[in-house]
């Protein structure tokens, strides 16, 4: 296939996370590959609810940040902690965060620029109009409406006014596309993948295991993410540790990210449950190479069934066994877990992993290598340089593209 890169460009990343999470997520792995040819400013998520009391020293971090002004990350890449008023209920408010938002944005791209604007929230929607873009992207990777403490309602009102801005959405699962594509022909379905090389790391015997885990019986089964009630089944959780009790269960990640109400006491009551806290992205592999078997132990909702977990492609670049909730953005990849929808089921799988033969973890190991970062790129920027080649007035009529693994 003929290699097609994104090259020269000033490109404006509006991300839904900060560049300095421990997680790392869609966006900060597209901003790093599309740095390493192009301009890349990286503005740090805004948030989309009022700060619960509970999170004043996230607000100070971020205060902090933002009096650091605009850091250069890597020649390519420049970040931007932008301030705006974390009040989401007034139209007012809004309004004047909007316009905010637009002058800092503005100040921080070079003189002159007519960026690709990258949406990830639908909330930036409200940007599109005060910033000469060259091209709009919205790369939706959630549903975000079914997210805690969020105007759910005026959230599904700014994504539809962005499905009918942008020239281009990219979507992260099949449920998801599904629905986006309504409202936006230019629609792609590019499923979640992994840093495969990163993680494949955890399938060399010769790499370290997590120090901490050292004090851990066996066996481990672990989970790596954000640990928050309204994605994680915690009942189910509970019950499989109780039911299992030579198993340990090990949770590593920040609590509550997204929904402050999050309460952990019910998990940490049990011994064989081990909250290990957030950890560096560099340190992860170390921690999934300690692990009997990986979890993703998700509630079924509306924000879960349009999600398609990263860590599950993290997970079987490791080579190891994954269990998980039955999720149906996952019901392509059955055959490379373990789904499970109760606490008889999770046993099951648990007793199923101590017999796995070699053959079943080479073919986790094959698969992830398909949906690896490097491959995604591909897809991503062959679709992007198509639509620049058309410009922003013709983008209403798609251009098949070939995707998926290379």
């Amino acid at each position: 296939m003929t290699d097609i890169r994104l090259r020269g460009e000033t490109i404006l990343i509006l991300a839904n996370a900060e560049w300095d999470w421990a997680n790392r997520v869609n966006c900060h792995h597209v901003a790093a590959r599309l740095a390493n040819e192009n301009q890349v400013i990286f503005v740090d998520t805004v948030g989309g609810r009022t700060p619960a009391p509970r999170e004043f020293g996230k607000v100070v971090r971020r205060l902090r940040r933002i009096a650091g002004g605009v850091r250069r990350i890597q020649p390519g890449l420049t970040v931007l902690a932008p301030f705006v008023f974390p009040i989401y209920h007034s139209e007012s408010i809004r309004k004047l965060n909007t316009m905010l938002l637009a002058q800092q944005v503005r100040r921080a791209l070079p003189s002159g620029a007519h960026p690709i604007v990258w949406i990830f929230l639908p909330s930036l929607v409200g940007l599109v109009d005060h910033l000469k873009a060259k091209l709009v992207i919205y790369h939706c990777v959630d549903q975000h409406a079914a997210n805690p403490n969020v105007p759910a309602r005026q959230v599904n009102e700014w994504e539809e006014r962005l499905l009918r801005a942008a020239d281009l959405v990219l979507t992260t699962s099949n449920t998801l596309f599904e629905e986006k594509r309504a409202l936006n022909g230019n629609t792609y379905y590019l499923p979640n993948v992994a840093d495969a090389e990163f993680f494949g790391q955890a399938g060399d015997p010769a790499f370290p295991i997590a120090e901490d885990l050292s004090r851990v019986p066996h066996p481990i089964a672990g989970y790596i993410g954000n640990i928050s009630a309204y994605k994680m089944d915690f009942d189910l959780l509970v019950s499989v540790a109780q039911e299992n009790p030579a198993w340990s269960f090990v949770l590593v990640g920040p609590i509550g990210r997204g929904d402050p109400s999050t309460d952990v006491s019910k998990l940490e009551k049990h011994p064989n449950i081990r909250l290990m806290g957030e950890r560096p992205y560099s340190e992860l592999p170390q921690w999934v190479k300690g692990f009997d078997a990986c979890l993703i132990p998700f509630n079924q909702n509306d924000s879960t069934r349009g999600s398609l977990p990263m860590k599950f492609f993290e997970y079987l670049a490791a080579g190891k066994p994954v269990i998980s909730t039955d999720l149906p953005t996952l019901a392509e990849f059955r055959d490379y877990f373990y789904p499970v929808a109760n606490v008889k089921e999770f046993t099951s799988a648990l007793a199923a992993v101590k017999w796995e033969d070699a053959a079943r973890r080479t073919a986790r190991a094959e698969i992830a290598a398909k949906y690896s970062w490097d491959a995604r790129m591909g897809d991503i920027e062959r679709i992007v340089v198509a639509a620049l080649s058309r410009g922003r007035s013709q983008q209403r009529q798609p251009t098949p593209v070939t995707l998926g693994p290379a």
